[in-house]
């Protein structure tokens, strides 16, 4: 079987990492990622109405960007795993020592006095609602990536973007306009076109997958919910914790000394999950959910060139065709996104 290697990958994350935690602590910053949100008294007039008490400062094109990236990096998350289940690792074993490296990973930054003021401020229930969704969706996704094929788990898993809009409408009053709904009906059918998921068997895993979804929709308005005043740091430091802790007790007997290459497989996951966490925190919390449960759609994209690339498999028309009609959902919703609304006139 083909093995792609690691080295470009590692120093290519390892660096994205360092950046992203050593960054500017403003929103404008281009490596915002980790860094303090800044809460906003006084929206720019006529930018998105945003709600919410976690969502901070307008700026679509920043959450565009943070969730685009999710493109390449979330499918980098199931390669790891399905490999890490090739070579023997256990679910348990997996959960266990992808949260204590991820964990271990953010320790350091601990050092900065920015990210120990936003750790020690932050509010805790808030983060510990978040944690909750996020280990559980965590647990059943990667239970699933172990025996489904990826395009099936990620086909299933594209009911979480409009469930998290849908919700975000009810909960939160998040105002949808016709033409968003219309994108994220799009980008589903285009998804349904290049995954042609089968209904005729549907299993416990696929089952599991589903419930992961709908917890992922939780997590993803969870997010939204956490103060201002808490970090993108602190988000991803609790939420670490939290995996650390739970999965490190319950799979702690199932653990054993890895290989190099299970190792090397165990420091992609990790700092691949931290990428993606990070993404997702700063994409809710500066922008609107029908924004990046429209560009969440380009996933697909990132998994049909990681087969291309990574395991030679040629994308057929059909594939093509839903490719391009994800796309162009995608242009949709960050066209109605970044639009502003004109101000009305005083009377």
């Amino acid at each position: 079987m083909f093995r792609p290697s690691l080295e470009p990958e590692l120093a290519q994350q390892s660096a994205i990492i360092f950046l992203l935690l050593n960054g500017k602590n403003d929103v404008n910053s281009s490596f915002v990622l980790l860094g303090p949100a800044k809460a906003v008294a006084h929206p720019r007039a006529g930018a998105p109405a945003m709600s919410g008490s976690g969502v901070v400062e307008a700026r679509p094109v920043l959450g565009a960007v943070a969730i685009l990236a999710n493109t390449i990096l979330v499918p980098i998350i199931g390669v790891a795993v399905k490999m890490l289940a090739e070579l023997g690792v256990g679910p348990l074993e997996l959960l266990a020592g992808r949260g204590w490296l991820t964990f271990l990973l953010l320790l350091p930054f601990l050092a900065l006095g920015a990210n120990r003021r936003a750790v020690l401020r932050a509010d805790l229930k808030a983060h510990a609602i978040h944690a909750a969704f996020a280990v559980t969706t965590m647990a059943c996704f990667y239970y699933a990536l172990r025996t489904l094929p990826l395009v099936t788990v990620t086909a299933i898993n594209f009911t979480s973007p409009a469930l998290t809009v849908l919700l975000a409408g009810l909960l939160f009053g998040d105002r949808v306009r016709p033409l968003g709904w219309a994108a994220l009906i799009l980008g589903f059918i285009g998804t349904l076109l290049v995954l042609r998921p089968g209904v005729e068997e549907i299993g416990l895993d696929m089952v599991v997958v589903l419930i992961g979804s709908i917890l992922a929709a939780g997590m993803n308005l969870a997010v939204r919910r956490i103060p201002a005043r808490s970090s993108n740091y602190a988000v991803l430091f609790y939420f670490s914790l939290a995996g650390a802790v739970i999965y490190g007790a319950i799979g702690a007997s199932s653990v054993t000394v890895p290989t190099p290459t299970e190792a090397l497989w165990f420091l992609v996951l990790a700092a691949t999950a931290i990428l993606v966490h990070g993404c997702i925190a700063l994409a809710y919390r500066v922008s609107s959910t029908v924004l990046v449960g429209g560009l969440d759609y380009g996933r697909i994209v990132g998994a049909a060139l990681l087969g291309y690339v990574l395991f030679a498999e040629v994308p057929t028309l059909l594939d093509s065709v839903g490719i391009a009609l994800i796309v162009l959902s995608g242009a949709i919703v960050l066209r109605v996104s970044t639009t502003r609304v004109p101000a009305k006139s005083p009377a």
